[in-house]
């Protein structure tokens, strides 16, 4: 963007809040706002401001875990899973408030479940005005989202597995109708 425009970046935990600004002040970009506050509200304050928002929701980190490691998945619980789904969902009205008409909305994770990827994607296409794009990357370790019994356009989301090469993520781009 040659720091060209504003880019608004919000980040609820304080410490990787006070990590981001760190980081945006390093880099010298001047177009970025970092705050620190509540996602599910940004929709209120900024309606329709946005060409693009970038979702990226707490999740249950499934892409994150490593086998032989315990820490990486001891605290996984199916309630959390059920807790972070409403979170998410309450998110992703919020970003699409903030989205203006014919703008993009990115969606991401980094955990592998149906429950918080295709599932919330299939609640999206239900209840918002948003059709779903390709994704043109080339990453050896991806594949389609699952899409069986929901929305078929959901297969243009895809999952990015976990390797040695990186820790798996979905990743879902939607257009704002």
């Amino acid at each position: 963007m040659d720091n060209q425009g504003y880019i608004l970046a919000n980040e609820l935990d304080e410490i990787r809040y006070e990590r981001l600004k760190h980081n945006v002040q390093v880099q010298g970009v001047k177009i970025v706002e970092v705050v620190n506050g509540r996602g599910e509200k940004i929709g209120e304050t900024y309606n329709q401001y946005f060409d693009k928002v970038l979702l990226d929701t707490p999740c249950s980190g499934e892409g994150r875990f490593i086998a032989t490691l315990p820490a990486t998945y001891r605290d996984w619980s199916l309630k959390t899973v059920n807790t972070l789904t409403k979170m998410q969902k309450k998110l992703f009205e919020s970003a699409y408030k903030a989205l203006k008409h014919n703008g993009t909305l990115v969606y991401s994770t980094c955990t592998l479940n149906k429950k918080e990827n295709e599932y919330i994607l299939n609640w999206a296409l239900e209840n918002f005005n948003l059709k779903l794009e390709d994704i043109q990357i080339d990453i050896k370790e991806s594949m389609k989202a699952f899409n069986e019994n929901l929305d078929k356009s959901i297969n243009k989301a895809i999952r990015i597995l976990p390797s040695k090469n990186m820790e798996g993520f979905f990743v879902a781009k939607m257009k704002k109708n």
